[in-house]
């Protein structure tokens, strides 16, 4: 059956990915893998993503929030298959992220981070006749402890339009940002010829954050709360085998109204 043979291709990221831990890709909405079966993945994923600001002000009448924020992750893992319907998976891999100070301000670029994605995908229904298959998968990624020291340039730089307070220009200052991400996607894998399948569907995505600021020159200290609502989003991908069954490539694009990204990666079944 086609449901067996197609391998759980997790491109998580962002989750982490770096920059994609905003927004990471998901894979299938299947479970792939029969009882008993293990695979091994790695990949790459980006994201872009606009993340609303709360906490102490700069004193700016803009709206607060930090536009465009960039993250890339690299990531290896692993699945399961704990029952025909059931799989589990988990990621360790690095991120970063990056946005621009306001005006001519300085901007934001984070080291690699830790980061990690764990998720569960059910199998729903599968047409008999189509070997379409039909099904779900939640997704918790979360980036740790990407941090940028840098100089500020000016009399009081900031950034999020004027809401975050990054310091003056009188010594080396630093910020660390920790997120982590919540979705749950639902929807077809179709295959569409021997070997390759494509699936998407809708899916809801939750951010949140915190980012803080020290500023050991002042002795000053800011924490930030960053974060995206509730969103509904839609995604596409595609699959395919790479001269062998066990091993697959696959590709993935993401959208929300506040965010976009996609990824890319293999996965092997393990014998």
């Amino acid at each position: 059956m086609v449901r067996r043979r197609m391998l759980l291709s997790v491109m998580v990221v962002g989750m982490f990915s770096a920059a994609a831990f905003a927004l990471a890709p998901m894979g299938p909405p299947m479970a792939g893998l029969p009882e008993g079966q293990y695979a091994g993945m790695g990949g790459y994923a980006y994201s872009d993503q606009n993340l609303e600001i709360s906490g102490p002000t700069a004193g700016s009448a803009g709206e607060p929030y930090i536009s465009d924020i960039q993250s890339d992750m690299w990531y290896g893992g692993a699945a399961y298959g704990v029952t025909d319907g059931w799989n589990i998976y988990g990621a360790l891999g690095i991120a970063d992220a990056e946005w621009d100070g306001d005006g001519s301000f300085v901007d934001f670029g984070g080291d690699s981070g830790f980061a990690f994605a764990v998720g569960v995908k059910k199998t729903i229904f599968t047409d008999p006749d189509s070997e379409t298959v039909w099904g779900t998968v939640f997704q918790f990624a979360q980036a740790r402890r990407i941090e940028d020291k840098f100089t500020p340039t000016g009399a009081l730089d900031t950034w999020g339009n004027g809401h975050i307070s990054v310091g003056a220009a009188a010594g080396q200052n630093t910020a660390e940002l920790d997120l982590y991400s919540i979705q749950l996607a639902a929807g077809p894998t179709v295959p569409v010829c021997e070997g390759v399948c494509v699936y998407g569907g809708p899916f809801l995505n939750f951010v949140e954050g915190d980012l803080e600021v020290k500023m050991p020159s002042t002795g000053g200290r800011s924490t930030y709360e960053l974060e995206q609502h509730l969103e509904i989003g839609a995604y596409v991908g595609a699959q395919m085998e790479l001269g062998d069954p066990n091993i697959r490539v696959g590709a993935e694009f993401l959208w929300t109204g506040e965010a976009w990204g996609f990824g890319i990666g293999a996965t092997i079944l393990v014998p």
